[in-house]
């Protein structure tokens, strides 16, 4: 997806009586709005003291969203600032990672560290995770803030099913980097699947 995009994260209503068909109903309904709209289901997260939503919707654009089923926990606008390449095909599955510069770096040192993002981290880290696609997005709006505040940054690994199965870093370790890079904080690693938009068959 390029430019601006809108992150939303859904919960079932209900909890731990939500419907357990949950998944298929998020899948297929309908939000009333646009279609260029991706929608995931979350397979795995690494990271401490957080709780990522069940369910995504990425949406072309400025677009709200609602789903009767389902509770919105947190709605982000992020605009696409680098990629490895065009998306030829919709991957399997995302790997997210949230990304916040040191608090005190200076604008000079942000030009340092998003230059090493975008030319050396993102295609190695791409490399060595097997993606399809890489791509990187600042953050513009927070409509509806996550706990603890959203990451400035997302970095987006698309990956195919034997790489979302597959999940440990293979290969040497990454470039240490600039120092500004060195004191960068990573809240979010989480893994989502893709899910079939309304209309279309689900993933099997």
């Amino acid at each position: 997806m390029d430019g601006t995009t809108t992150w939303t994260g859904w919960d079932p209503r209900g909890g731990a009586s939500a419907r357990p068909d949950a998944a298929e109903v998020f899948t297929h309904a309908s939000p009333g709005g646009p279609e260029a709209e991706d929608r995931y289901e979350l397979i795995a997260v690494a990271a401490r003291e957080f709780r990522p939503p069940r369910f995504l919707s990425v949406v072309l654009g400025e677009a709200e969203r609602t789903f009767e089923e389902f509770s919105r926990t947190w709605s982000l606008q992020y605009e696409q600032v680098a990629e490895t390449g065009p998306r030829a095909a919709r991957p399997f599955a995302i790997y997210l990672l949230g990304v916040n510069p040191p608090v005190q770096a200076t604008q000079e040192d942000l030009v340092t560290f998003n230059d090493f993002y975008t030319n050396v981290h993102l295609p190695e880290v791409a490399e060595r995770r097997r993606a399809i696609r890489a791509t990187r997005h600042e953050l513009r709006r927070e409509i509806r803030p996550p706990y603890n505040g959203a990451p400035r940054f997302l970095a987006v690994y698309e990956v195919d099913e034997a790489s979302a199965s597959n999940r440990r870093h293979k290969g040497p370790p990454y470039t240490t980097g600039p120092e500004v890079w060195q004191g960068h904080a990573t809240p979010w690693r989480l893994w989502y699947r893709l899910l079939a938009p309304a209309g279309e068959a689900a993933s099997p």
